[in-house]
């Protein structure tokens, strides 16, 4: 869970929204859609020792999606695509992020890898969460050795967001996945 700091104790319990709205000085809630300060964010602490992580090369950078849109709605402002009506197949998208987790501590343990990512800076849908828990796995790490993990990646359903009709659309562009400290660009594009 998010802790949060002590100034949001002045946020109304009875304001439930999750959604950020810097117009009346509120910060949201969870870690999705939180964007002050916290004092200790969503996964933090989950073990007893410090660990660094690297992205396999094995983790795809790019990705190109067939759609059944026509072609004279291929221009280049086309930032998304509707996941219920042109996506021939999701299943066919989908890919595993390869992840080498080093334990730096002098104690073994398990440990929880969490991939999170975020949406392209062109976002369709206004108030979309910041961040999103993408999978996690659960792995027995080796004081000062190294493990790899993998998190499989579902992009119609992993990367879509709602938008204000409720459809499910995937936002072409960067996404920025992260485990840690450590980050990895995907690129995802229609052909």
């Amino acid at each position: 869970m998010t802790w949060y700091p002590e100034s949001f104790a002045k946020v109304p319990m009875s304001d439930m929204n999750m959604r950020a709205d810097p117009s009346r000085g509120y910060p949201g809630r969870t870690y999705r859609f939180y964007t002050g300060t916290r004092v200790y964010g969503f996964g933090h602490g989950l073990s007893y020792s410090a660990f660094s992580y690297k992205f396999l090369s094995s983790s795809p950078s790019k990705i190109s999606l067939y759609t059944s849109l026509k072609a004279d709605k291929l221009l280049e402002d086309v930032d998304h695509v509707v996941v219920d009506d042109d996506m021939q197949d999701c299943t066919a998208l989908r890919f595993e992020m390869q992840v080498s987790v080093m334990n730096l501590g002098h104690l073994d343990g398990s440990h929880v890898v969490m991939l999170f990512s975020r949406w392209p800076n062109n976002k369709v849908v206004e108030g979309s969460p910041t961040t999103q828990l993408v999978g996690f796995s659960s792995v027995h790490t080796v004081s000062y050795e190294s493990i790899e993990t993998s998190i499989l990646v579902e992009p119609c359903e992993h990367l879509s967001i709602g938008d204000e009709n409720g459809k499910r659309v995937l936002p072409l562009g960067n996404y920025k996945f992260t485990v840690g400290d450590t980050h990895h660009t995907l690129s995802l594009q229609i052909y």
